[in-house]
Formats: C-alpha cells, sequence, structure tokens
C-alpha cells in the first residue's frame, strides 16, 4: 500500500512537472509574439500569423496532453452564455453612446466576401490559440501551484504584453501623447484582459473566443461603426470590461455554492448593465445634468482651467425665467460654449429676458447680452481638477475666455 502511494505520488509530481513545462513553453510563444523582431517577421506576409498561430493550435488540439480549467461543465455553458451577453452589452453601448453623440461613421474595414474571409483568416487563428494558452496556463496554475491568483496575474500580465504596440510607444513625444496613450490603449487592453482571464477561468477557452469572436464578427463586418472621443471610448472600455469582470466572478461563485435565489443570483448583473450604461449615458449629456470642462481662467478662482463643471439644463421656460444676478450658466456663442456670471437680467417692454454676463477675472462685461435660446444650462457645480486631461489635449488651440470643452459633452 505504501509502495502504491508513493508511486502515485510520484507519478503526480511527474504530470505536474509536465504541465508546467508545456504551460512555460506556450506562454513563451506569447512573449516571442510580442518581440519586435518576431513581430515584423509576422508582419512580412499576410499568411505568416495563421501559420504560427495554426502550428500552436495544432500542437495543443493533437499532441499536448489536455488540461482542464476550474470551471465544472454545467458552469462552463453559462459561463459562455455570460460571455456572449457581455460582448453584445458592450457593442450596444458604444453604438448608442454614437447614435447619441452622432459619431457614426462608416466602416475602414472591406466587408466583401474576400475582406470578410481575410479578416477571418488573419484573426481567428491568433484568436483561438491565445485564448487556448491562456486556459492551458490557467488549468496548470490552478492544479499544480499553491499561489494560484499570483500565477493567474502572472499570466494575464503575459498576454497583455503582443497587445501593446511598441510602434504607438515609440511614436509618443509629449505628455499628451502618453495621456492618450494610456487611456485610449494601455488601460483598455490590461481591463480587458482581466475580464478575459475570469471568462477563462471559469468558462475555458471557449468563453474567451466567444465574448472576443463576436466582438470582432460585428466591427468587421457592420458597414457603420462608432468614432467616439479618445477619452469616452477609453473611459467605456475600461470601465465595463471590470465592472463584467466582478459579476461573473461573482456569478460564478454562487454557481459553484449554490446558494442564492434566481433573483439574487441576476442582481449583480443588473447592477452591472446599469452602471455602465448609466455611466456612458451621463458622459454624453443624456440626462438633465452633464459634465463639461472648463479650458480658460476667466472664472477664476471659482473655477480655475481644468476643472469640470456639472451643468443643469434649461429645459423649461420658468427655469430661464427664475435665473437672477449672479447665477453661472453656460451659453453658446458661435461655435463656443462659454460659461461666465450673470451680472444684470435686462427686460424690454414686451417682457422678453436677456442676460448680461461676465467672466469673475475679466475685467469688462461681455459684449452681447445673452439670449434665452442661447443658453444651455446653470453650472450647480465644480470638480477641481477633474478634466485636466482635456486641458492638456487643448493646451495647443486658442480659444476665447471662459470656454468649455465643447466637444465633451451634447447640445440639446
Amino acid at each position: 500500500m505504501q509502495v502504491q502511494s508513493k508511486q502515485a505520488s510520484n507519478r503526480l509530481r511527474s504530470d505536474n512537472r509536465k504541465y508546467r513545462i508545456i504551460s512555460i513553453c506556450l506562454l513563451l510563444f506569447i512573449l516571442l509574439s510580442a518581440l519586435p523582431t518576431l513581430k515584423k517577421m509576422l508582419s512580412a506576409s499576410p499568411y505568416t500569423p495563421p501559420l504560427y498561430w495554426g502550428s500552436i493550435l495544432i500542437a495543443t488540439g493533437f499532441f499536448l496532453p489536455r488540461i482542464h480549467v476550474p470551471g465544472r461543465l454545467s458552469q462552463k455553458e453559462v459561463v459562455k452564455g455570460y460571455a456572449i451577453t457581455g460582448a453584445v452589452i458592450r457593442l450596444a453601448i458604444l453604438f448608442i453612446v454614437g447614435v447619441l453623440s452622432k459619431s457614426l461613421k462608416g466602416t475602414p474595414y472591406d466587408n466583401s466576401l474576400y475582406g470578410v474571409f481575410y479578416n477571418a483568416l488573419l484573426i481567428a487563428p491568433a484568436l483561438f490559440a491565445r485564448e487556448i494558452i491562456r486556459a492551458y496556463g490557467i488549468g496548470t496554475a490552478y492544479r499544480t501551484l499553491r499561489h494560484r491568483s499570483l500565477a493567474i496575474a502572472v499570466i494575464t500580465i503575459i498576454m497583455i504584453l503582443p497587445e501593446i504596440s511598441l510602434n504607438k510607444i515609440s511614436a509618443i513625444k509629449s505628455a499628451e501623447g502618453l495621456l492618450i496613450f494610456i487611456v485610449r490603449d494601455f488601460l483598455p487592453t490590461v481591463s480587458e484582459n482581466i475580464l478575459m482571464s475570469v471568462l477563462v477561468y471559469y468558462g475555458g477557452a471557449g468563453a474567451g473566443v466567444t465574448y472576443r469572436g463576436i466582438q470582432y464578427a460585428f466591427t468587421r463586418t457592420f458597414p457603420f461603426l462608432p468614432e467616439l472621443s479618445w477619452l469616452l471610448e477609453g473611459s467605456i472600455s475600461i470601465v465595463y470590461p471590470l465592472l463584467y469582470s466582478f459579476f461573473v466572478h461573482e456569478r460564478s461563485k454562487e454557481i459553484q455554492e449554490e446558494r442564492r435565489s434566481k433573483d439574487e443570483k441576476n442582481a449583480g448583473f443588473v447592477a452591472a448593465l446599469v452602471l455602465s450604461v448609466t455611466f456612458a449615458w451621463f458622459c454624453v449629456g443624456v440626462f438633465t445634468l452633464y459634465p463639461a470642462v472648463v479650458l480658460t481662467g476667466s472664472m477664476e478662482p471659482v473655477i480655475y482651467p481644468g476643472d469640470v463643471i456639472i451643468v443643469k439644463k434649461m429645459l423649461e421656460e420658468e427655469q430661464i425665467d427664475a435665473l437672477t444676478k449672479g447665477d453661472v450658466i453656460t451659453f453658446q456663442r458661435l461655435d463656443y460654449t462659454v460659461t461666465h456670471r450673470i451680472q444684470d437680467v435686462l427686460i424690454d417692454e414686451a417682457g422678453n429676458r436677456s442676460f448680461v454676463t461676465k467672466g469673475d477675472n475679466n475685467e469688462s462685461e461681455d459684449q452681447e447680452a445673452v439670449l434665452p435660446n442661447d443658453i444651455r444650462g446653470i453650472v450647480v457645480r465644480v470638480i477641481p481638477k477633474v478634466g485636466m486631461p482635456i486641458l492638456i489635449m487643448r493646451s495647443q488651440s486658442e480659444v476665447p475666455e471662459g470656454v468649455i470643452d465643447h466637444e465633451e459633452q451634447i447640445r440639446e
């Protein structure tokens, strides 16, 4: 009995060592694909990447021993469903924001039959190979290592590296360029890979392939795509995957524990969806309150450049009539939206109102009176310095005193 037990223990250690070696080798293929030299070789011919990733797929499918992620079979099917739902919700959020901000543009991709086939040839082998490698590494960490969370974090970092464009990094010449790269490229890549690791941990490689595959398929075949500002698209691409990762993690734990009722299980999903949609809608000005960034110092010391103001829309005539001397309002001047304080309220013989305005830091009043139709809203709150990224972006542009960034908010 003791001899058999010792033999079984030795066999287990041998198998674990074998899985660890295989996982390290597979992850090295991911790291190699991030090296500039290999990237250049892979881009030399459109058929080289499919051959590279296709070879890895053949090796993992036919020659390497199988290993499973922690999720049970029934749980994997549920998580694949979450992958489908998550991908659809993300696309829906981007398109809703695109429609509301009137920023839908024609697709840059070839939608012909040949173009669709060519894109699939380029994307599919790499997508399948990457997620199979991710699943193999996570399964190995779960089966053979004590510090599983740390190992999975390292695997996720390795999966991130090939997705970071070295060309974009080398092209950074200023703080502005660095900020755009971090918000638009780096943090969304990190956030999405965290979600992919969560999906693969509970649902296997199929869940990861499903989530990304739906998005790739849709964006490569749909004739119109949202073209959002880098800050808005980056914010959605950072926040949404993290929220959805939390939801999938919590739901998967609940499935394993089988404790809570169906309504309680769906609460996390509903919360994640509501938070994501609400965040996007607030940014584009769907609600009565919306944010805007002040670009100049005409309202110092109350409002400084880079401060975010929360503006309450003027939707009723009674709200316009209630404006008095001292209120800070935003109003339209040609192509600009200006934030200044009311100095006086003028009422003509017919009872029509107009408003004399002035920046607190300006020596003289504005030349033209503000008419009710020009008013966009009243400032109800100031959040210091939150809009510094926009200020940096606009630092090279000449703008009149008191202007706020009208591209980061939606006019009525």
